[in-house]
């Protein structure tokens, strides 16, 4: 049968229709113009070349081994998808919403994963153009390329003055990292899969690297005191505010005074890069630096106007230069850890997050009220910061306990009972009394 227009109480409809039979099945539907299937036919010959190319694709169709084949060849028409170009893809997806608003520097770190993708297709499958041309098997290939051998596009460029440095990353890359890589690519095509009208995302059910256990270390005493004691000018302000608010080094520096209520005592900050709101109460200490600093920055709505005039041009500059500073105190700053080819990071202004957060399980401060605090997403995040104990401190805090079973022998020190002040109280006169005075006093505790 030939394309016609139906009928209808108003006469003849406006768009065309086809109906035929092949092999015994008939096929019908709505013309559209062969040029842009999104616009339904309103003249003969447009509805005619409609009906000879849906026949020539039924012809096809009679030929598909599978559903899967099926699927691929009549994608388009199944789904009302559009061609995405891989080198537009991510730029596309930043304008799907999102549950949070993400850093302008995430965005560029993710950007920058996105293309080492494109460029391992571009070189090793150079007809896979579209978004729709990826299937699982390049996504596999590319995700166990990375992991083996680190980024596929190893060459960094970057400008230092007026002069453009280049150099070649040839680390391998950390099981986080990896992932990290993962999740991005995955987001893209979840994001674009209806516009793509993609059937499957190519990195579903590839299953992710454990992470490391290696991270951040906290500060100890000594290192805290030996830091407050040779930090000068520059230093001083990162580790009084990190210290005691447990802010991110860029949190920190681009911290503002319309953040800081003085009167309340409260610092309510926006996260650059979880872009969640926290709220920090003041203590005593960062008070009076905070009162210090204001006589300095005067009218400057930052609060450490040369630390954030530094980061917002050149954020690393200022983890160089607390590292540089930590090197020249003792303070090591990396380590090396196995099947890595670079030295890890394990001291620098991030740790005081860490330290924040380990010193705050020694003293109970509840973990719901330290999450609500650093800001973290889940609290077993925060769990995994508190786990900075090292055995000497951890068995400090365990010769507290009582023995309870009894199991302590004659000639071992037994427990003192009694209240904090009292234990202080003891601890005190050990240090400070003659053997004699410490005997008699012992009488009056056991």
């Amino acid at each position: 049968m030939a394309v016609y227009k139906r009928k209808t109480t108003a006469g003849e409809s406006k768009f065309y229709n086809y109906r035929f039979k092949i092999n015994g099945k008939i096929y019908y539907g709505v013309c559209y113009t062969k040029d842009n299937n999104k616009i339904k036919a309103t003249t003969k010959p447009y509805a005619e070349a409609w009906e000879k190319y849906i026949k020539l694709k039924v012809g096809e169709l009679a030929k598909q081994k599978s559903i899967k084949a099926l699927v691929e060849n009549f994608r388009e028409e199944m789904t009302g998808g559009n061609a995405i170009l891989l080198s537009e893809a991510y730029e596309l997806s930043l304008k799907k919403p999102n549950k949070r608003q993400a850093s302008k520097s995430l965005i560029k770190v993710k950007q920058s994963y996105w293309l080492d993708f494109v460029k391992y297709i571009q070189q090793y499958y150079p007809d896979v153009k579209k978004l729709a041309d990826v299937k699982k098997k390049h996504a596999e290939e590319y995700i166990q390329y990375i992991r083996k051998n680190g980024r596929f596009d190893k060459e960094v460029l970057y400008s230092s003055g007026k002069n453009i440095v280049k150099f070649k990353r040839n680390w391998k890359l950390s099981n986080k990292t990896c992932n990290t890589f993962q999740q991005t690519l995955s987001e893209v095509f979840r994001k674009l899969r209806y516009d793509a009208g993609l059937i499957e995302n190519p990195f579903d059910g590839i299953y992710k690297l454990d992470n490391e256990a290696e991270s951040r270390e906290a500060f100890t005493e000594k290192e805290l005191e030996l830091i407050k004691d040779k930090a000068d000018d520059f230093i001083r302000p990162l580790f009084c505010i990190g210290i005691a608010t447990a802010l991110r080094e860029g949190d920190i520096c681009t911290l503002k005074w319309d953040d800081i209520d003085l009167k309340n005592n409260i610092i309510r900050k926006k996260m650059s890069k979880t872009r969640r709101f926290v709220e920090i109460p003041i203590l005593p200490p960062l008070r009076t630096f905070l009162l210090e600093q204001k006589q300095i920055s005067q009218d400057n709505p930052y609060v450490l106007p040369t630390h954030a005039e530094m980061y917002l041009k050149n954020p690393t500059g200022i983890n160089w230069r607390v590292r540089t500073f930590l090197e020249g105190i003792g303070i090591k700053t990396t380590k090396k850890v196995e099947n890595r080819d670079r030295q890890i990071s394990i001291k620098g202004v991030h740790s005081l997050r860490h330290t924040f957060c380990y010193y705050a399980g020694v003293y109970g401060i509840p973990l719901l009220v330290v999450k609500d605090i650093v800001g973290h997403v889940s609290p077993q995040m925060t769990e995994l910061y508190q786990r900075h104990a090292d055995n000497r401190l951890k068995r400090e805090k365990l010769m507290q306990m009582p023995d309870f079973m009894g199991l302590s022998n004659s000639s071992e020190v037994k427990t003192i009972s009694g209240s904090e002040p009292e234990r202080a109280q003891l601890m005190e006169l050990v240090q400070t009394a003659d053997i004699q005075k410490i005997k008699k006093t012992l009488k009056t505790f056991l």
